[in-house]
């Protein structure tokens, strides 16, 4: 009777002790898995490091006001210091000469301003070219001057052709206050052959682009 009894009382208990299921735990993507790892390893680098070891501090950046300690450069300059008490004439260039007269070399007395007073004069001569020198008298003084400004124009023609110009503007400025102002005009003319004429004419133009109005011309003879 006893062990049927405890027969029975096993038999009532078993599913009481029976074992649950087993369910498989999820398993997460492998991307989720790398990402765990690098964060794991992250963290440890930030315990050893510190989490902010990677940042530069406020201390590291220099104040505006350092910055004029910084360091700058520039191209080296050389520089010629004159002593105003020493002698100049080493800073002269040689080829220059200081002209020794003190007259025009030219007799103004009785000449007519813009007159036909001196015919040119042949200074240089080359293989196909000359220069010619035309003196014009544009003034006496400054005080006679009537204050009008104009062009003065000389023009040269070899063979009717013309081949070469010069002019001046004259102003108050351009006059000389105790003397004779003379205008010297240098011309370089080509010539078609190795003698000639060579034809000046002096004009007179109210503007630079105004038409000159012819004063007075003049030749010159020229052989090469």
């Amino acid at each position: 009777m006893r062990h049927a009894l405890l027969i029975a009382l096993a038999l009532g208990a078993g599913p009481a002790f029976a074992e649950e299921p087993t369910v498989a735990a999820p398993v997460a993507p492998v991307e989720d898995l790398l990402a765990d790892e690098d964060d794991d390893l992250f963290s440890e680098e930030g315990e050893k490091k510190g989490n902010n070891a990677d940042i530069p501090d406020a201390g590291s950046f220099k104040d505006e006001d350092d910055m004029d300690d910084m360091p700058t450069f520039s191209a080296p300059v050389k520089a010629t210091a004159i002593d105003k008490e020493k002698d100049l004439s080493a800073f002269v260039d040689p080829r220059s000469t200081v002209g020794s007269n003190t007259k025009m070399p030219l007799d103004v007395v009785g000449k007519d301003v813009l007159g036909d007073n001196w015919s040119p004069q042949v200074v240089v001569a080359d293989k196909d070219a000359v220069v010619i020198e035309m003196p014009v008298l544009y003034a006496r003084n400054r005080t006679e001057f009537d204050g009008v400004a104009y062009w003065l124009v000389a023009e040269a023609f070899a063979d009717g052709k013309k081949v070469a110009e010069s002019r001046i503007q004259v102003t108050r400025d351009a006059i000389a206050d105790k003397g004779p102002s003379v205008q010297f005009f240098r011309m370089f003319t080509p010539v078609p052959s190795a003698s000639g004429v060579i034809v000046v004419n002096i004009s007179k133009a109210a503007s630079i682009a105004a038409k000159p109005t012819l004063l007075f011309t003049r030749s010159v003879n020229y052989k090469l």
